[in-house]
């Protein structure tokens, strides 16, 4: 079954279950539900990311952690934020800043693929790789450009992931490549913005996206 289809399955669930709800047949809390189990979206983001593309593990293992600390909070079983400071957890963030160096604002890139995290912040990032294999980008109450217009893709195919929450990614790629997007977009969209391609000998750059009140917008320069 298509992924449109399968969402708008869960669409009309939603809609019947309200509605319901509204007669006074069933209780039906959808803001309590969404309240409670909104890190299963990070969590499930994570794993897609660790199983699905090797390039994207480091950020997917990130947003693992981070989705199943926030969910065990909610949870009741425990709250890492009871625990911590304020001075500890700057420590971790600036940590973070320096195992991602990618997210150095405007630099060039010379490396194969890249992972990148920005959480309520912006970078610009510019891969230079004359072998670009793929990665991923985290973004939560951001935006971030991806300038690949001077890297080449060698074999048929590159992979990035993207995971945008209350954010937005824009991806620059040459105009001899195709574009492939797909995903899941939760009140959220993409546009694919490039030039038509009728090479079929092409690289192809797929950018598989999970989306949730963002956006993501694929372009040539």
């Amino acid at each position: 079954m298509k992924k449109k289809k399968i969402i708008g399955l869960i669409l009309v669930l939603i809609g019947v279950l309200l509605i319901m709800n509204n007669a006074g047949l069933i209780e039906f809390d959808l803001r309590a539900i969404i309240s409670m189990y909104w890190p299963v979206i990070l969590i499930l983001a994570g794993v897609f990311n660790i199983l699905g593309n090797p390039a994207a593990k480091k950020g997917g293992i990130i947003l693992l952690i981070v989705g199943l600390l926030f969910q065990l909070s909610k949870l009741g079983y425990f709250n890492i934020f009871e625990y911590l400071s304020f001075w500890p957890v700057i420590i971790i963030i600036a940590g973070l800043y320096f195992v991602f160096p990618e997210g150095d604002q405007g630099k060039g890139i010379d490396k194969d693929s890249f992972n990148t995290i920005n959480l309520f912040s912006g970078a610009n990032n510019r891969l230079l790789s004359k072998d670009f294999k793929g990665g991923s980008s985290i973004v939560a109450f951001g935006g971030v450009e991806i300038d690949l217009s001077k890297a080449e893709i060698k074999g048929k195919e590159a992979r990035i992931d993207v995971f945008a929450a209350f954010g937005g990614i824009e991806i620059v790629v040459p105009e001899s490549w195709n574009v492939v997007i797909k995903g899941l977009p939760i009140f959220a969209g993409w546009d694919n913005n490039t030039a038509d391609n009728d090479n079929p000998e092409a690289p192809t750059l797929v950018v598989n996206c999970l989306l949730l009140f963002g956006g993501v917008e694929v372009k040539n320069q």
